[in-house]
């Protein structure tokens, strides 16, 4: 029991951004710097997922720019995979799979849909949401993906909040992201500028693990990119780390 505890605690460190709570404030709140990142059509980020100091699971997040007919605002593919590797792969094997259309508008992401695959060991969830309509009930909704890379269109200051409602198996979330406070981090003799966020988790329950969550704390490159360089957060089985392993190949 206890592995399988080690494991879904990797699933859900993975997706920090996905799986939140924020208080809502008006989607106008994000529409300040963050172009840069989709300055190109494409971007891939490749991450390992550490449960003391082993690598159990690999994660890749990217997205390309795909035109729509008859659409004049920008249209990106978001898409990432989660896999156990190594011990983790033998007593817990892990294929999941999320992906999302959707819109970048004014600086804003509207999602079209949403879907996913998840394939663990003695589970198995898929799900394919159409967000049209929700968006007319609930304007600014996201999804774990869209919610990723509208944290990222930000431009953060020291103490500011937000709230972002994320819908998860059916059911919406408002998710609190925080910035706290902005320092150098070294990785491997490489020192980054940061901001470091903190995310407010307690109030989710993603059914699939009665893992608890707590102290959520991303480190997001002090720049245009805002790219998640790292991540760290305490468990019921001990702190987890979430490390963007091409980190050095983006920022060139």
């Amino acid at each position: 029991m206890k592995k399988k505890k080690i494991f879904f605690a990797l699933i859900v460190c993975m997706l920090f951004f996905l799986y939140g709570n924020f208080e809502l404030k008006s989607p106008a709140s994000f529409a300040s710097g963050g172009e840069e990142i989709f300055s190109k059509d494409t971007e891939k980020l490749e991450f390992s997922l550490r449960w003391n100091g082993i690598i159990g699971g690999k994660s890749t997040i990217d997205f390309e720019k795909i035109p729509l007919p008859d659409l004049e605002q920008k249209s990106y593919f978001f898409q990432s995979q989660l896999k156990t590797v190594g011990l983790a792969d033998i007593f817990f094997r892990i294929r999941n799979e999320y992906s999302t259309l959707a819109i970048l508008d004014s600086k804003e992401i509207l999602p079209i849909w949403w879907e996913v695959k998840q394939q663990e060991k003695n589970y198995k969830y898929e799900e394919k949401t159409d967000f049209v309509e929700l968006l007319a009930k609930e304007p600014g909704l996201q999804n774990p993906l869209s919610a990723l890379f509208l944290i990222r269109l930000k431009k953060w200051e020291v103490s500011e909040s937000v709230i972002v409602p994320v819908l998860v198996q059916k059911k919406i979330y408002p998710i609190k992201v925080q910035a706290v406070s902005k320092e150098p981090l070294k990785i491997y003799g490489k020192t980054f500028d940061t901001i470091v966020i903190d995310v407010a988790t307690q109030d989710v329950t993603l059914g699939i693990s009665s893992t608890k969550i707590s102290d959520i704390k991303i480190w997001l490159t002090d720049d245009e990119r805002k790219l998640p360089i790292l991540m760290k957060a305490n468990t019921a089985v001990g702190p987890i780390t979430v490390l963007l392993d091409n980190r050095e190949e983006l920022l060139e």
